[in-house]
Formats: C-alpha cells, sequence, structure tokens
C-alpha cells in the first residue's frame, strides 16, 4: 500500500502534470498534440524523472517533486521531440547499449534545440559535428564514448553529460543533482547563469544500467510511428520548437524505403527455396485435401561487405546487427566476405566477423571477385547481400546464378545512384546511417 507520503507526492506530481498539459493547450500545441497520445503512468521504480514509450509516459514522483515549473517543462519537453522523431520507436539496433542509443538521441535533439534547464549531451562532447540524425550518431559513436567514467576521467571532465532526466548515478558519484539532469542549486536558473561550479554537477557520467533504465519503453512500433506521423502531419502551429527542430520531425514523418520490410520479403523469399509439399501436414486452407508445406531450414546467406568506401565500424555493427535480428530465424549459417577491387581474405561466420573483423582494403571497387564467389559456392548458400556504396560497374553475372542478391546501399544518395541498375539483379534498400 502507498503510505501518506507517496499519495500526496503521486497527487502533486499528478496536478503538475494536468497543469502543464493546460499550459501547453494554449502555448504549446505540437506538444499537447503528442502529450495526449500517451498515457501518464507513475512509476515510482524507475531512476529518472521522465521516460517514454508503449505508448506510456512514465514518471518519478518523488524526482518530479524536486523539479521547478521550468525545469519541469523542459525535461517533459524533451521526451515529447525523441516521441515526435520516433526515436523509442524505430530502428532500434539489436545489441546496441542503452548509453549509445541515449547519447545519440540526445545529440540528434541537441543539434537543432537549445535547452536552457537541462543538460543534455552535444555532439562536441565525442568530437563529431552537429545536424546529424539519430542514425547517424549511432554509427559514429566511439564504441567506449559512453562508458561510465573511471575516477581519473571523471576529474578531467570526461564523460558523459546527463541528459533531460538522469540523477541517480550522479548522485552515487557524489554529485549533488536534481532528477533532470539539473543541479540543486540551478534548478531555477537558465544554463547561461549556471555557475562552473554547477555545471559540472550536471555532467557526470552515467552508468550503463542507469542508461538501460531510461530507454528500457524503446522498442519498434509501426502503430506507434504511423499515429505520430498523422499527428505531424497536421500540425499547423509548432509553437516555441525551432524552424530547424520543425523542418527534421516533418522530414521523419515522409515515406521512405524501409529496408526492413526489404530485407523481411528477402528473407522469406529464399526460405521459400527450401520448402517442400507434403500430405503429413494439412493445408491451412484445404485440410487434407490439399498438400501442406513443410520447410528445411538449412538455409545460407552470404554477405558482401565493400571495404573500399568509407563505410565506419559503427555502420558495420549496427548493419549485421539489423542482420542478425532478421534472419535469425531459418537461416543456418550467415557468412561474411570482404572485397573492394578483390577479396580479402576467407569467409568468416557474423558472430566472428562482428567481434573481431578489421577492415581490409579501401583500394579500387569490383563487385566481380564477390559475385564469383558466390556462384563457386552456390550450394553453400541460397542468398547473397551486398553492403555498399555503389560506386563500381556493373557486375556480370554467370547463367543460371544460384542465390537471390539483396544490394543494402549505405544512404540515400548512393541509393538514388545506383538503384536503377541494382534492380536488375534483385531488392534494393538504404540504411540512411551516413
Amino acid at each position: 500500500m502507498k503510505t501518506m507520503e507517496e499519495s500526496r507526492l503521486t497527487v502533486a506530481a499528478e496536478e503538475r502534470f494536468r497543469h502543464l498539459a493546460e499550459q501547453w493547450f494554449l502555448s504549446e500545441p505540437a506538444f499537447f498534440a503528442v502529450y495526449c497520445t500517451h498515457k501518464l503512468v507513475m512509476n515510482p521504480n524507475i531512476c529518472c524523472a521522465v521516460r517514454t514509450g508503449k505508448g506510456r509516459i512514465e514518471y518519478n514522483p518523488d524526482m518530479i517533486g524536486s523539479l521547478s515549473d521550468n525545469a519541469l517543462e523542459e525535461t517533459v519537453g524533451i521526451e515529447m521531440i525523441r516521441l515526435f522523431l520516433k526515436h523509442p520507436y524505430e530502428r532500434r539496433p539489436e545489441h546496441c547499449s542503452g548509453s549509445r542509443m541515449l547519447a545519440a538521441s540526445d545529440m540528434a535533439i541537441w543539434s537543432n534545440y537549445r535547452f536552457s534547464y537541462c543538460v543534455i549531451d552535444s555532439p562536441d562532447s565525442a568530437g563529431l559535428p552537429e545536424g546529424q540524425s539519430y542514425e547517424w550518431y549511432l554509427a559514429h559513436l566511439p564504441a567506449n564514448a559512453h562508458e561510465e567514467p573511471d575516477e581519473s576521467s571523471t576529474d578531467s571532465g570526461q564523460g558523459e553529460s546527463m541528459t533531460g532526466t538522469e540523477t541517480a548515478d550522479a548522485s552515487a558519484n557524489g554529485h549533488d543533482a536534481s532528477p533532470g539532469g539539473i543541479s540543486e542549486e540551478s534548478a531555477d536558473t537558465p544554463a547561461g547563469e549556471i555557475s562552473e561550479e554547477s555545471s559540472d554537477a550536471s555532467s557526470g557520467g552515467i552508468s550503463e544500467e542507469s542508461a538501460e533504465d531510461r530507454t528500457a519503453l524503446w522498442e519498434e512500433d509501426s502503430a506507434m510511428s504511423e499515429m505520430i506521423n498523422d499527428i505531424v502531419r497536421n500540425i499547423k502551429d509548432w509553437g516555441s520548437l525551432a524552424g530547424s527542430m520543425a523542418e527534421q520531425i516533418v522530414a521523419s514523418s515522409r515515406s521512405r524505403i524501409d529496408y526492413r520490410k526489404i530485407l523481411n520479403s528477402f528473407r522469406a523469399s529464399i526460405i521459400s527455396t527450401k520448402r517442400c509439399l507434403t500430405r503429413m501436414r494439412p493445408s491451412r486452407r484445404y485440410g487434407f485435401q490439399q498438400m501442406g508445406s513443410k520447410f528445411d531450414f538449412t538455409t545460407g546467406l552470404l554477405i558482401a561487405v565493400d571495404t573500399s568506401g568509407s563505410i565506419s565500424s559503427g555502420m558495420l555493427e549496427y548493419f549485421f546487427g539489423v542482420i542478425n535480428r532478421f534472419f535469425k530465424y531459418g537461416i543456418k549459417t550467415i557468412d561474411v566476405i570482404q572485397f573492394d577491387w578483390e577479396l580479402h581474405g576467407d569467409a568468416v561466420t557474423l558472430e566472428k566477423a562482428v567481434a573481431k573483423m578489421d577492415v581490409s582494403g579501401r583500394g579500387g571497387t569490383s563487385f566481380q571477385p564477390a559475385i564469383d564467389y558466390a556462384a563457386k559456392h552456390g550450394k553453400e548458400y541460397d542468398g547473397l547481400i551486398f553492403l555498399t556504396d555503389g560506386y563500381a560497374p556493373e557486375p556480370v553475372l554467370p547463367k543460371h546464378f544460384p542465390l537471390k542478391i539483396a544490394w543494402v546501399c549505405e544512404d540515400r544518395h548512393s541509393y538514388e545512384q545506383h538503384h536503377e541498375w541494382m534492380r536488375k539483379f534483385g531488392r534494393v534498400c538504404y540504411m540512411e546511417l551516413k
């Protein structure tokens, strides 16, 4: 049962959220519209003031109570912008840490909006440029850029800045910070007036456990994404949102090539080659009057990575995570080869490629060596996926080439340059990572 103090804090927090919604109805119609699509849920067990995802806005009433009205509005506003950009609902890479996702999301927001009361990760904290997308920052963040710093790195001012709702780990490390990424003494002071001492208190390291807690509700949800897109398309007044941020939100709602659907359909097509008719299993539609189907899941997949261009290790990690997610079921083996104008090394399994793959090559580009290798080992595989920038002559496929092909371009520009000829050989999509 709730104690009287917990009940009092919950009622007070609900009243403040109600007042904020009424205020946004008049002054921030964009924030109000997306706020109304989510259910407000009290959760005293989270280690942040507010988090979003799964159709909910969860809040910790105790931490909400320590925020000023201005700080609360900004903290919730950060989450509304995340929802507008659909970071909690789209493109979650498999095996990507919570701290990395949180940092990439913060940087995409920071580049287009400036906050006065909350401190969030800036791109220059990781030596990256402003104005890039969430996926771009995910692909280019250094692998260890947002791990919890040790004592020496904390003393030297390194490490991740706290985002809009972080507190627990700052307190544990000796920082006197409130639950919004805001120091106690500066909760009512705009960021431009925060002293050097209080600014340091707001920018302690975030542990992986805390970051995982704050991104725990993030999961792919196409229904929520489409609902938010509908809201975006109907908004006429963006309130205090900067024009650059509004443009980014509108751009994120426009239709684009969905690489997930392309890869899913490609997977279905190569698995279907193993379909066998059987009388032992009835047809779903016609029962025992017709033969049913069974699948012999011995399917093999070959991935050819173009190492001639500027494909970074972060992009490779993201790409392999996507492949793992879509081809986990029904694919017996996934092997990886590298090529530029020739093959580099032998084929390795995907797990080893993710863990140990050193990019070789960086020379000119030819797809022909990879095509020839696939043709020679055609009995071992059923599908071939290229990850490439596309800048190479069209390959020549031998007669009766045994494998189905999918081309994954590294960005929209390379897709637009090469998709016409790539479609002659198979499916084409792009990842929007660069």
